[in-house]
């Protein structure tokens, strides 16, 4: 039983904002059904991407005439596969630290504290899937100047662990003001954001397709996977 139904039929040009902005208030636990008279695939997409892929959405019914679609957020679906799960913990581990870095900038660096040390086991545990889980198994080639998708991941990797120790290190001293921290806050925003956009764009769809061409593999490294990931949850 859907919670709100969304048609967007006869919208043309104009069912792309429309869907754009109702479906970004789309809340945890509720199911949209959206109504459309054009193939969905391409709006879909476009939409899941802008609202960085934070939702699931199936066909219910094919058109033509009529298309019917049932929308959930992500999280309230089982990952479909390793990449889905690990992009899922790039929202996890993004929210963590903008939760860090909103207390930090009020001033509750108290409050902040939690949310940070939640991040950093987070950022550890998906770090450690990706390097030592994942590419000793697909062993993609690599170029000799490191300039290929996974050398630029690991070092990358390396680069923000560094930065988060630099920072684990100003709260295991003690912070007594945000503006302390907050150059480190503003250093690691930027440099999550890029990797996990290069990481994303460049990385996940190579490895899609080499998991495609192992089932069996792909299964149990998704299983392997979400209990590593899913362990700093319990």
């Amino acid at each position: 039983m859907a919670d709100f139904v969304l048609d967007l039929r006869g919208l043309a040009e104009h069912a792309h904002t429309r869907a754009y902005y109702t479906l970004r208030e789309l809340r945890t636990a509720q199911v949209f059904e959206v109504w459309l008279d054009q193939e969905p695939k391409l709006l879909m997409d476009a939409i899941s991407q802008q609202l960085r892929h934070a939702i699931h959405w199936q066909t219910l019914a094919e058109g033509p005439p009529l298309w019917k679609l049932s929308v959930q957020r992500r999280e309230d679906v089982a990952p479909v596969d390793l990449v889905d799960l690990l992009e899922r913990d790039h929202l996890r581990i993004d929210r963590l630290f903008a939760s860090a870095l909103h207390k930090v900038n009020a001033g509750d660096l108290e409050g902040a504290a939690p949310d940070f040390h939640a991040y950093v086991d987070g950022l550890h545990r998906h770090i450690q899937v990706e390097n030592e889980m994942i590419v000793p198994l697909l062993d993609l080639p690599r170029s000799p100047n490191g300039q290929d998708p996974t050398s630029i991941m690991l070092r990358e990797h390396d680069e923000i662990l560094e930065q988060t120790t630099m920072l684990e290190h100003e709260f295991s001293e003690g912070v007594d003001e945000a503006w302390a921290v907050a150059p480190f806050f503003a250093l690691i925003s930027g440099a999550l954001a890029k990797h996990e956009g290069r990481e994303e764009q460049n990385l996940f769809p190579l490895w899609s397709r080499a998991l495609r061409e192992r089932p069996d593999e792909a299964a149990e490294l998704l299983a392997s996977a979400q209990s590593r990931l899913d362990a700093q949850k319990r």
